[in-house]
């Protein structure tokens, strides 16, 4: 008798093997659109979306066809699916394999069956008519589906509960894959990719246990930040400047549901959508429901101060909803609140940069992901702690890993974890700025550089020294060198969250700088030679981004007064603190003679992949505020003695203008030889304008990596 569905291995993996080993032969190794073809549909039946294979999808999806495609005067679908079922005829002609896909006429959906050894080897006719019984005796392919769903849940439910973890590559493609989402069964897994080198993402689809792949998005715009509908049908995501979208997982027609919003994620009942945003262009971050119906918002959450809240997901039971809260720079923790609304409860008191979090299927527990000092490591917290905890690290992932995502499997059944694996390297290029530019391009050249992170850099004030931020000793510390590199040493061990080198002082003999230790964010005074660090500011609120004026004042950005920070000076002994600006301001800087302040209006925004701000002008003495530039990068420019220094990013290449003081005007010095570093994204200048140097991201790879029998 014939093999029934389900009497052999019709797992996923196994069709999946079938699969490859059809994509692999030379029936079809001349034939790329009906790998295509045939990946696509066999990857869309096992995800569950058979009943959606229809000509007009496929027409869009595998050619690129528009909404307005005709299947009465484009026939392209129908011959291509005839030319696939003659080709898997000749497949299996003479063949053994233990199972059969088969593509029915006048369907889009293949069959799976199961063979015996026994019936391997049936003539061509025989094989035929027991795949036509089998269509039959089911009732149709949507009956197929049903038994084969039906069996492989069966499985699962009787799969051994205590089946070992097991870590696998999920996708390891040349360029940096973002954070993944996996669907809701498991199967697939969305994450943003450049597809190149360089460049914008699109969002990406691709099967868990097989290399199918398929694009989602393909604009010129970035888009980030994929999120699967409770039923696995949608996907929302963010374009960069244009907000949030929601499409089918299939692709199609896109659907705006917000014009602005830097993360989304989905509420459990699939109505409406939750999305980081903020009332105006200042001010904190917070999480928002958007209703689907009506595009009305609601607001969740506010933080206070800081950045604001982050990375976000509601429990499976849509009860409650997680999420991380930066109230000051680097440093974070994990909240849940309830989504009826309700003060926020703090779970976690970590006090340091946390990135990502996902709940656990049984909706107890949250894993969560914080960054140290060299790898991230995922951590797991009950969400009913009675106090701020940390939880327990998660065993059997030895690698770095960031951003977790599990699936929502059976009750009782293990899930699946993704999650990133970062390796970052950003080193420090010194440029002469006088020197001739070679193809329009500055030439540049390392400087004292490791396989760490080098960070802010600040000259003295005679161009020979430099003060650097550093992570090759484990955390952020200042070191310092000469203009060559030599004399190298290191001049503080705070142990610090977060450091940045603010400036000099006019006599070359402290830096000032600002830190994160113990949670709090302060301005602090070193000796160009090391020795005692003193602290200047201990206030509660954020202190940093500070900077050391020609006349003897140390300025930096402040919330002392709230959430939006202005600039204030200190003297260099300490006392009292003199607010400066009071429209808001940060990373201050004065003119070479002390005359005037410059700073940038508006604080950039966390996650936000290009953020630009205004470059303001005050007299110190009093007086009003002025433009100076629009749409300057913030921490990438620098006041010298007679201009002001910056980087302008071009869709293609970074390169440093020049905008001379005394006539107003902006000229290009040259193009850069590398892009400047994102995430530490800094460019510093000599006083007398000749020196410069700027960040630039060396390495940046991300994998992402799977867990299976996660429990």
């Amino acid at each position: 008798m014939p093999t029934e569905i389900g009497a052999g291995d019709l797992s996923d993996s196994a069709v999946r093997a079938q699969l490859d080993s059809i994509l692999a032969s030379a029936v079809f190794s001349r034939s790329p659109h009906l790998r295509r073809f045939l990946s696509f549909i066999v990857e869309q039946t096992l995800a569950g979306q058979g009943p959606r294979l229809k000509e007009a999808v496929l027409a869009h999806e595998l050619y690129g066809k528009g909404t307005n495609f005709d299947a009465g005067n484009d026939p392209v679908v129908r011959v291509d699916a005839r030319r696939l079922r003659d080709k898997l005829r000749e497949f299996y002609e003479g063949r053994s394999d233990p199972i059969v896909i088969a593509l029915p006429k006048g369907s889009y959906v293949p069959v799976f069956e199961a063979r015996s050894p026994s019936r391997a080897a049936l003539p061509e006719t025989r094989r035929t008519t027991h795949l036509t019984r089998t269509r039959v005796v089911l009732g149709g392919v949507t009956l197929v589906l049903l038994v084969v769903t039906t069996v492989m849940a069966w499985r699962a439910l009787h799969a051994p509960a205590d089946a070992a973890a097991q870590l696998f590559p999920l996708a390891s493609y040349p360029g940096p894959e973002g954070p993944p989402a996996l669907s809701p069964d498991g199967r697939l897994v969305a994450f943003a990719w450049p597809s190149q080198d360089s460049g914008p993402t699109d969002i990406y689809v691709k099967a868990v246990e097989s290399e199918a792949l398929r694009r989602l998005t393909e604009t010129p715009d970035w888009e980030s930040s994929p999120a699967w509908s409770p039923g696995g049908e949608m996907i929302a995501f963010v374009r960069d400047g244009q907000g949030v979208f929601t499409v089918s997982q299939l692709g199609g027609a896109e659907r705006q549901v917000s014009a602005s919003g830097t993360h989304v994620a989905w509420a459990a009942d699939s109505n409406s959508v939750l999305i980081r945003d903020r009332d105006g262009d200042a001010g904190p971050f917070g999480i928002y429901q958007v209703f689907l119906d009506t595009l009305e918002r609601r607001r969740l959450t506010q933080a206070p101060v800081g950045a604001g809240d982050w990375r976000f997901e509601v429990s499976p039971d849509g009860r409650t909803l997680a999420f991380i809260r930066y109230e000051r720079e680097g440093i974070a923790d994990l909240y849940v609140v309830p989504m009826r609304g309700g003060e926020p409860r703090r779970l976690s008191n970590w006090n340091a940069a946390l990135t990502g979090l996902s709940w656990t299927a049984d909706g107890r527990e949250i894993v969560y992901s914080v960054q140290g000092p060299t790898v991230s490591r995922l951590w797991r917290i009950h969400s009913n702690v009675a106090a701020p905890d940390r939880g327990s690290p998660l065993p059997d992932i030895p690698a770095s890993a960031d951003n977790p995502s599990i699936s929502r499997p059976l009750p009782g059944q293990p899930a699946r974890l993704a999650f990133q694996s970062i390796t970052r390297d950003v080193d420090i290029q010194l440029m002469d700025l006088n020197a001739p530019v070679v193809n329009d391009s500055i030439e540049s050249k390392p400087f004292s550089n490791s396989t760490r992170i080098e960070a802010s850099a600040e000259f003295s004030p005679d161009g020979k020294r430099i003060a650097f931020a550093s992570h090759r000793a484990g955390t952020p510390e200042i070191w310092l060198a000469e203009r060559d590199g030599g004399k190298l040493q290191q001049i503080t061990s705070l142990g610090a969250v977060e450091l940045v080198v603010g400036g000099w002082s006019p006599d070359g003999a402290r830096i000032v700088f600002d830190a994160t230790v113990a949670g709090n964010s302060d301005v602090y005074v070193v000796g160009a030679d090391g020795g005692r660090v003193r602290r200047l500011t201990s206030e509660p609120s954020i202190d940093g981004l500070s900077s050391w004026s020609a006349d003897d004042w140390i300025y930096f950005s402040s919330t002392r007064a709230g959430a939006i920070p202005d600039v204030w000076r200190i003297a260099p002994a300490g006392g009292a603190a003199e607010r400066m600006t009071r429209n808001g301001g940060f990373q201050p800087q004065t003119s070479s003679d002390a005359r005037y302040l410059f700073y940038l209006d508006r604080y950039p925004q966390r996650s936000a992949i290009k953020t630009t701000a205004r470059l303001m002008r005050l007299p110190v003495a009093g007086g009003k505020e002025e433009l100076v530039l629009e749409g300057v990068r913030p921490f990438a420019w620098a006041v010298t003695g007679t201009a002001i220094v910056f980087v302008a990013s071009e869709r293609d290449f970074d390169a440093i203008d020049v905008y001379r003081l005394s006539d107003q005007r902006v000229a290009r010095l040259g193009r850069l030889g590398f892009r400047i570093s994102g995430t530490y994204n800094h460019m510093a200048v000599s006083r007398d304008g000749r020196w410069a140097l700027a960040t630039q991201l060396v390495r940046f790879e991300s994998d992402l990596m799977r867990l299976d029998n996660f429990q």
